[in-house]
């Protein structure tokens, strides 16, 4: 069940008006979102298909003669050790007639393919606002590529969509009659069915022609299974697309996981596939998950904490929570629910991150704290606490021509950036003025806010 290229998903040409007569600023933050599935190409490919999307309200919109035009100006490049595999560029185009048509929550999705032969990569998605392109964001992965077997039972990767629906008509989502829109960052709402695909190959390998079984399996997050079910499969191709979908206003806010499986007649597993997923649903509340046990919690570092320090906690990994994370906190009532979910949110972050990150906090709190200010709520706390200490301070505290400055120097990341802080009002913060960051603000004339004369 082979893939056509399909390398140009959404793509087209924003033409701008000549006469713009305003522009509309975003009101959301570009996060990038990025997720694959690897599928049977031909012989010699794997083919990889790279889902991308972000917030509507996060681009900068600019009016001409029919309304309002926005864009994502998209790179994707593929690595292979100092060697590029693949990469391409376009314009993600989005226009509104007016801004009744901005929608809050609503995320513009696309997909792109790409052909690779076995080896490790680096994927990397860049995008940057066109009408500003100061605003941008990029996300890079690990991609492993490895042929198939041929002479066993294999599922390609899963892929969590929105909506999948029987169509004739061929356009960006479309593969194996059917319409796939993905869902990127994997997140669901109780008026939502989380819908998964994924494609089953070498069904007549070897010599068995009984029926196969395909079990969709949903654990919650703590690993219980809370949907099982089966349906029969007959031997007939070669190969075949497998499709679920799971009702999620019956599953309460959490984490979950989703797996399709394929078995024989036995039981036995012969192949299986599947993905994370996150459901939020304000009619349920909280997965009962995360109320942690009174034996559970003894064994939990956060057993002994208040739940003012709890808080604490949490306000101060803000900078590291996505807002689906914050918006959940929110929710939790009981100091044992916010015990369970901190020590949940921690233990999902990489080995050692924790302590690295809190050593940062702690480091900002006693030496950037200002005014009876808590140095982590500083611009030089935050900066600190999310990218780290820099390789290089340029400290300018009383230069007679300007106000005292400093400038932060990172040399590995993005090839290099540095943030600019000027202590703009005596007795005040150092504020954050400028930055080369792709994320931050940035503003090259800077220097007008130090120099005193």
């Amino acid at each position: 069940m082979g893939h056509s290229i399909r390398l140009a998903a959404l793509v087209g040409l924003l033409v701008l008006g000549v006469d713009l007569l305003y522009a509309s600023a975003p009101t959301d933050s570009l996060k990038l979102r990025v997720d694959c599935a690897r599928y049977r190409g031909d012989e010699a490919n794997l083919y990889v298909e790279v889902y991308y999307s972000f917030p509507q309200r996060s681009l900068t919109y600019k009016q001409d003669t029919v309304g309002l035009k926005g864009a994502l100006d998209l790179v994707v490049v593929v690595t292979k050790g100092d060697s590029t595999a693949f990469a391409s560029r376009w314009l993600v185009p989005h226009s509104v007639k007016d801004s009744s048509g901005f929608q809050k929550g609503l995320n513009l999705v696309g997909v792109t393919g790409v052909p690779l032969e076995a080896g490790d990569y680096i994927l990397k998605v860049i995008g940057r606002d066109v009408n500003n392109l100061a605003r941008a964001d990029s996300v890079k992965y690990r991609l492993p590529i490895r042929m198939l077997d041929s002479t066993k039972v294999l599922i390609s990767d899963l892929e969590l969509a929105t909506s999948i629906r029987q169509t004739e008509k061929k356009g960006p989502f479309y593969k194996n009659t059917l319409e796939v829109i993905p869902n990127v960052d994997g997140i669901f709402s109780e008026d939502q069915r989380c819908y998964v695909y994924a494609e089953l190959y070498h069904m007549l390998a070897g010599t068995d022609r009984s029926d196969l079984k395909v079990k969709t399996v949903v654990y919650d997050a703590v690993g219980k299974e809370i949907i099982s079910r089966e349906k029969p499969r007959k031997r007939v191709n070669e190969s075949n697309v497998l499709v679920d979908n799971i009702v999620v206003g019956k599953l309460r806010t959490g984490t979950y996981s989703v797996i399709l499986a394929v078995l024989d007649t036995s039981g036995k597993v012969l192949a299986s596939t599947g993905k994370k997923f996150y459901v939020y649903n304000s009619t349920l509340g909280i997965d009962s998950t995360l109320v942690a046990s009174n034996a559970a919690l003894l064994a939990n570092e956060y057993a002994t904490m208040s739940e003012e320090d709890i808080d604490k906690e949490f306000e101060w990994a803000r900078y590291a929570a996505m807002d689906e994370e914050k918006d959940q906190y929110k929710e939790l009532k009981g100091v044992g629910a916010k015990r369970k979910f901190l020590s949940d949110w921690w233990r999902r972050r990489p080995l050692g991150f924790k302590e690295e990150y809190l050593q940062r906090v702690g480091y900002a709190n006693a030496a950037l704290r200002i005014m009876g200010r808590e140095g982590y709520k500083t611009d030089r706390g935050r900066v600190y606490i999310v990218y780290g200490p820099p390789d290089d301070y340029d400290r300018h505290p009383s230069d007679p021509d300007s106000r005292p400055y400093e400038v932060w120097s990172y040399n590995s990341i993005q090839g290099g950036v540095i943030f600019a802080f000027v202590l703009r009002q005596s007795g005040g913060d150092y504020e954050l003025v400028h930055s080369t960051h792709r994320n931050e603000l940035h503003d090259e004339n800077w220097m007008r806010f130090a120099v005193t004369r």
